[in-house]
């Protein structure tokens, strides 16, 4: 992998995390439509569609459909996702497919726990707290996704910087994060999503995030790997 390849991988990355968290933290809108369902999105993912995935796969395929739909009929698309963001997002019922890790970890609606101030304690760590801290539970998937979206940013910073200490710093943070918390609970998060909202805009974008997710924390390896490589070369 070259410079060039590289540099286009982290600006996917940064792009992804972006929008995913854009579609599970914000209230639906024609913009948010017009960049999830836009060909930049399209290149962004087919930068990770080398890994042999067939979740991931099959999550583009469904992100395709839902593109089509949406496509067929803009205003009554829009309206569907508002009404289902209400759903599986807001309440005020309890909520079949609960956006916070620590439900995940302990099979208990109560929010602030234990895993809660973990990863607070990772957002402290890197000098972030959310911007409703402390009215917020902190493990929310949206705020969970944009701690990644600004790890990638800084990620690339580093790279485009020449900086390399901190460009593997932030990778292997990127990847604990990942290990520790989004992928112990991400993939049963979609499926409750896909079992709330059968076909819906939440339940595509949810199996979109358990397929890119894991797919990421190998590319972040892959990409210490070849620093290290290029390490030895060098000496």
């Amino acid at each position: 992998m070259d410079d060039i390849t590289i540099q286009t991988v982290l600006v996917a990355r940064n792009y992804l995390y972006r929008a995913l968290q854009a579609v599970l933290g914000e209230d639906p809108t024609e913009e948010m439509l017009s960049v999830l369902f836009s060909e930049t999105t399209d290149m962004a993912l087919e930068c990770f569609a080398g890994a042999e995935s067939g979740a991931y796969a099959a999550a583009r395929a469904d992100l395709q459909r839902c593109r089509e739909a949406c496509e067929g009929n803009r205003g009554a698309y829009l309206e569907a996702a508002k009404r289902d963001y209400m759903h599986v997002l807001v309440g005020p019922h309890e909520l079949k497919a609960p956006p916070w890790e620590c439900v995940y970890l302990t099979n208990e609606r109560v929010l602030f726990q234990e895993a809660t101030l973990k990863v607070r304690e990772a957002y402290r760590s890197q000098n972030m707290l959310p911007t409703q801290y402390p009215h917020v539970s902190d493990d929310h998937i949206a705020i969970e996704l944009d701690f990644m979206a600004k790890l990638s940013a800084k990620c690339q910073a580093a790279f485009e910087a020449g900086e390399a200490g901190e460009y593997r710093r932030l990778l292997e943070t990127q990847r604990g994060f990942l290990k520790e918390h989004l992928l112990v609970w991400v993939e049963r998060y979609a499926d409750d999503l896909a079992e709330d909202a059968p076909g819906s805009l939440y339940a595509c974008v949810g199996k979109l995030c358990a397929a890119f997710l894991p797919l990421d924390f190998e590319l972040a390896g892959e990409l210490l790997a070849l620093g290290e490589d290029a390490a030895d070369a060098g000496e």
